[in-house]
């Protein structure tokens, strides 16, 4: 089946948070964020074995080491100072979730976090829950965020259309004859918009899926396509350099790059493992290498982390398809 067509069935947008300023900005030794990343993957691991003092002191050194924090960050921290019984710390990292775009319609969804409804404090929040959103809206480029929504718009209507071609045969032509053009348009575009600005995601324009779903589309045309594509691997150590400066998060990185392996290698190569249900041994070894180079948790910490989540009733905001647990096979 063609990838196209498999990707546009599996995927939903959504998105998210915070950002900075409409021009790029020279990242400083003190904030790369590959370091970022792996710390907040040893807090993931922290949690995994439930220590959770542990994991909340980790999120807090990156807090006090970095100007940009990922929304997602802010939420785990929120839960795991609630559930440390620490109220007051946790209404702290609720603010500061509140200014980077989490709604207190989201929030009172969340049911780990009803408790803290209970609290006194609770009035406080919802009478500050305008002027933490004022925060959230003044930052971020919003003009660019128009841009890239009306990019991701144009590649969704386009990629639809491959869900009316019935046959892997006429799935594979639609792709290259009629996406494939129009996906080249858009790569050139966000090639620009990356020469001026920077990686157009979370960071810049509140967002953290319109751009790895144009390049994830990108890279799931077709087997024979994307063997001969060279606009992806041009653009590769871009993405890698953006991970490096805080303008996407690993997980962004993997759901493109995974598609592009997938495509080319016809699914035989797992990669980060982030399209398959299970792995073997000798798989998951080179599996949770990758993982670690790039500051993303191991297959099976995953795994804790999705189990715990069942058993507490915490969320960890893992991205909607890499949420699914893996099985490790003999």
């Amino acid at each position: 089946m063609n990838y196209l067509f498999v990707f546009c069935l599996a995927f939903s947008s959504t998105g998210f948070s915070q950002t900075l300023s409409p021009t790029r900005l020279p990242v400083s030794s003190e904030e790369n964020y590959g370091a970022y990343h792996r710390t907040v993957a040893q807090a993931h691991k922290r949690i995994a074995h439930q220590d959770y003092q542990e994991a909340l002191d980790l999120y807090q050194q990156v807090f006090n080491s970095y100007r940009f924090v990922f929304l997602k960050d802010y939420k785990v921290a929120t839960q795991l100072a609630l559930q440390l019984g620490r109220q007051e710390d946790a209404f702290i990292y609720l603010r500061k979730a509140m200014a980077a775009g989490w709604t207190l319609k989201e929030i009172k969804k969340a049911a780990f976090l009803k408790k803290l409804q209970r609290n006194s404090d609770w009035k406080i929040i919802e009478q500050q829950r305008d002027s933490l959103r004022s925060v959230y809206r003044k930052s971020g480029n919003s003009e660019l965020r128009s841009t890239v929504k009306r990019m991701f718009s144009r590649d969704q209507r386009k990629a639809l259309l491959a869900l009316f071609t019935f046959s892997a045969e006429r799935q594979d032509r639609y792709a290259e004859k009629k996406f494939a053009p129009h996906s080249e348009q858009q790569l050139a575009e966000l090639n620009r918009i990356m020469d001026t600005y920077g990686y157009p995601g979370e960071k810049l324009i509140h967002n953290r899926y319109w751009t790895s779903v144009i390049l994830s589309h990108h890279n799931s045309i077709s087997r024979a396509y994307n063997l001969k594509d060279s606009l992806y691997p041009a653009i590769r150590p871009r993405l890698l350099q953006a991970i490096e400066s805080g303008e996407m998060t690993p997980e962004e990185f993997v759901r493109i790059d995974d598609w592009y392996i997938a495509s080319t290698s016809g699914g035989e190569d797992k990669h980060y493992g982030h399209l398959i249900s299970s792995l073997t041994r000798i798989e998951l070894e080179k599996v949770n290498r990758l993982r670690e180079e790039i500051g993303i948790i191991s297959v099976e910490t995953a795994n804790r982390l999705i189990d715990l989540q069942t058993q507490t009733g915490m969320n960890f905001y893992f991205p909607s398809d890499l949420g699914k647990k893996i099985a490790i096979v003999d």
